[in-house]
């Protein structure tokens, strides 16, 4: 799971293992009980309110992916000083984590239709406010969006492959 996120244009990547450590973040999902699988904190956007700079943590106990497959639920906290609108992803070695099919944590399969996923992107894998664009042509980069922003010191929510 930690390699889901690797190298991101124009963000500082360091990846953290938190010991004892679950992420309310997120609503649980599937096999994900406690909430999110990988938390991302940033901690600096340009004048965009795109990140420049974040951390990952893994949640411990691992729980693994909310689908017992592939699929990961990721919580983001903003901890920039500044409004969050979006943060560029790429999946480790290629990894296709934007090719979505169909079992996203908002689908009926999972929590669709409860208030943790009023609003979401017609993907089913945005939580309240995410939606995705740029995604790349081999499904493993794109960007999370988040409308209307993350405030400083608030969190939101989404699921990838």
């Amino acid at each position: 799971m930690k390699k889901l996120l690797t190298g991101v244009s124009l963000l500082t990547f360091a990846a953290t293992v938190t010991l004892g450590a679950s992420f309310s973040q997120c609503p649980p999902v599937g096999a994900d009980t406690l909430g999110c699988e990988l938390l991302i904190t940033v901690t600096a956007v340009d004048g965009t309110g795109a990140a420049t700079a974040f951390t990952v943590a893994t949640a411990s106990p691992d729980q693994g992916a909310y689908d017992s497959s592939e699929d990961t639920l990721l919580g983001v906290l903003n901890s920039s000083g500044a409004t969050l609108n979006s943060i560029m992803l790429t999946g480790s070695g290629g990894l296709p984590i934007f090719a979505f099919d169909g079992d996203g944590a908002c689908s009926s399969s999972f929590i669709g239709g409860t208030p943790d996923c009023v609003g979401t992107d017609s993907t089913q894998y945005g939580g309240p406010g995410v939606s995705f664009s740029a995604i790349s042509g081999g499904f493993d980069s794109g960007v999370v969006n988040f409308t209307p922003g993350i405030a400083n010191g608030a969190s939101a929510w989404f699921s990838l492959e």
